[in-house]
């Protein structure tokens, strides 16, 4: 007999199926970011990156608003906060189904 093992979670109240491999759009808010240098700190060029990653095959938006570069400046909780939800806010108000997590250690 073969069963199947449930790669299943729930995000608010729906399932979300990952047996099979998904694609995280990675969007950095932090004005310090090494990889992007900061372009999109603002809500709306948030989305309008986040937009294009829907449209390249991005299944989640994973939204991170400290930079992890070598001897970055540790911010705040509040400073990291203040970046990240006014995009989280303006993500879902777009796109009510959309899918994100957010890149924090804390």
């Amino acid at each position: 007999m073969v069963t199947t093992a449930n790669y299943s979670i729930n995000i608010s109240g729906q399932l979300f199926d990952l047996s099979t491999p998904r694609i995280m759009g990675i969007l950095n808010v932090s004005p310090d970011s090494f990889f992007d240098g900061g372009r999109y700190t603002l809500p709306d060029l948030a989305w309008m990156q986040a937009e294009k990653m829907l449209a390249d095959g991005a299944d989640i938006i994973d939204v991170g608003g400290m930079s992890t570069r070598p001897n970055a400046v540790e911010i705040t909780v509040e400073e990291e906060r203040k970046r990240v939800m006014p995009v989280v806010e303006l993500l879902i108000k777009k796109n009510s189904g959309i899918k994100i997590s957010v890149d924090t250690y804390r």
